[in-house]
């Protein structure tokens, strides 16, 4: 593969931090002879203050740079949410593995050692270039699914519930068990998102006032594989889907859609689906009023093992009472 293999990519904006003015020129060359163009920095702080104007595609970091090292320089970048998604490559010694650990360890995404050969630079900084772009498209489709909750949730509940609150009760379930944070995390996005499949049931249906006919009721029972399917892009699919497909299961096995029972309904899914019924019930609906909130308890004790798991409910009525009593004194 030559140079002239990759064709012409004038515009793109490639950072070059180095401590050696020859070094740095050379690099800038490589990059230059196929249209990209090339930020010199000279210092660490030089390369922050390029990098938070210059909006570079790609960082190239010399592990030796001055007044800021690289290491404190990647930690900044990979810090910042305008700037974590730029990628960083470190030029290294060959022999310096110890540097290449540390670099890892920052958030370095690649490394070139010395001295730098043009064909492996601009075959890295491409396929970098590359993933930067995928990433933030997939970015960008996450944060139109999100807004896309949130506006059918406000759309068809308007401000009567609130996918905060709902967040907060599920995430004092997760509390009550010890659940890591990521799992906690993966409960707030599931709030905002378990019914998002609704964008596929007509409006009229969900603001409907009166009882549903058996025919409605199974074009509201698709909700769920329906949002299983529109969160698929999210790069927290693998951990967000089973709460969007099995949040309307119940513990006896007759929820859908899999007619999952007990503990083969996921531990999440379990622990959304009684915060919902909770939120749910304190919000008022088309055909009936809110709940007060001894009424949306007893209910929660009278489906605890049929509807939901009885040992989350427990949990969540008695994390309730104790929040309430430190609150009032």
């Amino acid at each position: 593969m030559t140079v002239e293999d990759y064709g012409r990519v004038s515009g793109v904006r490639i950072l070059v931090a180095e401590r050696s003015v020859a070094s740095a020129h050379q690099i800038a060359d490589h990059l230059e002879t196929v249209g990209y163009t090339a930020l010199i920095a000279l210092d660490g702080e030089e390369a922050l203050r390029l990098i938070r104007c210059a909006d570079p595609e790609v960082a190239i970091l010399d592990a030796g740079i001055p007044r800021l090292n690289a290491y404190q320089l990647c930690e900044r970048v990979k810090a910042h949410p305008s700037t974590r998604g730029i990628p960083v490559v470190m030029v290294v010694d060959p022999a310096a593995q110890d540097e290449k650990i540390r670099g890892l360890e920052v958030g370095v995404e690649d490394f070139l050692s010395r001295p730098v050969n043009k064909i492996e630079l601009l075959a890295r900084v491409r396929s970098l270039i590359r993933v930067k772009r995928l990433n933030e498209q997939v970015e960008t489709t996450e944060n139109v699914i999100f807004d896309l909750a949130r506006m059918l949730d406000r759309k068809v509940t308007d401000v009567r519930s609130n996918a905060d609150r709902l967040a907060d009760h599920a995430c004092m379930i997760g509390e009550a068990l010890g659940l890591e944070q990521d799992d906690l995390e993966t409960l707030r996005k599931g709030a905002i998102l378990h019914d998002i499949g609704k964008i596929a049931v007509r409006e009229e249906l969900l603001l409907k006032p009166g009882r549903l006919s058996d025919e409605e009721y199974a074009e509201i029972k698709r909700h769920p594989e329906a949002g299983e399917r529109i969160c698929g892009p999210l790069r927290c699919a693998d951990q967000v889907l089973p709460i969007i497909r099995h949040h309307q299961e119940r513990w006896d096995g007759r929820g859908y859609p899999d007619g999952l029972a007990g503990e083969q309904i996921p531990l999440l899914a379990r622990i959304l689906s009684i915060a919902d019924a909770y939120d749910a019930m304190l919000s008022p609906r088309p055909y009936r009023a809110a709940m007060t909130v001894e009424e949306a308890r007893a209910n929660l004790r009278s489906g605890a093992g049929t509807q939901w798991d009885p040992y989350l409910i427990e949990l969540f009525l008695t994390s309730i009472r104790r929040r309430e009593m430190a609150k009032a004194g």
